[in-house]
């Protein structure tokens, strides 16, 4: 695919009238081949949305990283880092969402910390749901423990009841003994 545009606004227009998966190969030849911030700031993004729509999350994250190389601005980074910690819950990645949580804190203040707590834990939920729905119950399991550290101490009895239920639909006797020992303690 030649690339004949010189500038944002040609690359938007000739990417308008693409289909997704040609405009996902024309936009990373443009990101490849031009340096411009602001060209390379709207590749990056839309990238971003035609992966994630796709479900295709490394890309998504991969083009995520390039993006928050060239951003400046605090507000745009925490969000940034918000994006990123979807993504990895969405993905599955659930042990990387801690490294994007505390590079995340260094940007924000308390009150900041606390938001960002409630909406990582709300994407936690929004994904086990859709666990639920599927019957996915090995998935769902995995995805309760790795959430119960952000929660307090009234919510993780709530989940590690659920995740009770879930240990025994899927046979596994030895850790639903031991986390029965932690709902009762």
């Amino acid at each position: 695919m030649q690339i004949l545009e010189k500038n944002k606004d040609q690359i938007m227009s000739k990417a308008d009238n693409m289909s997704d998966f040609l405009k996902m190969e024309y936009l990373e030849r443009c990101s490849e081949r031009f340096n411009d911030v602001n060209i390379l700031r709207y590749t990056y993004t839309e990238l971003i949305k035609l992966y994630e729509g796709r479900v295709m999350y490394s890309d998504a994250l991969k083009y995520l990283a390039k993006l928050q190389s060239l951003t400046i601005s605090t507000n745009e980074q925490l969000t940034l880092y918000e994006k990123e910690i979807a993504l990895y819950i969405k993905s599955g990645h659930y042990d990387n969402v801690l490294g994007s949580y505390k590079n995340a804190v260094k940007l924000t203040n308390e009150l900041g910390n606390l938001e960002l707590r409630r909406k990582i834990v709300k994407l936690f939920n929004d994904e086990a749901n859709k666990f639920e729905i599927s019957k996915r119950y090995a998935a769902l399991a995995k995805l309760y423990e790795k959430l119960i550290p952000w929660l307090n101490d009234n919510e993780k009895n709530e989940i590690r009841k659920r995740l009770f239920e879930i240990y025994k639909k899927l046979g596994k006797v030895k850790e639903s003994i031991e986390l029965e020992r932690k709902i009762h303690a």
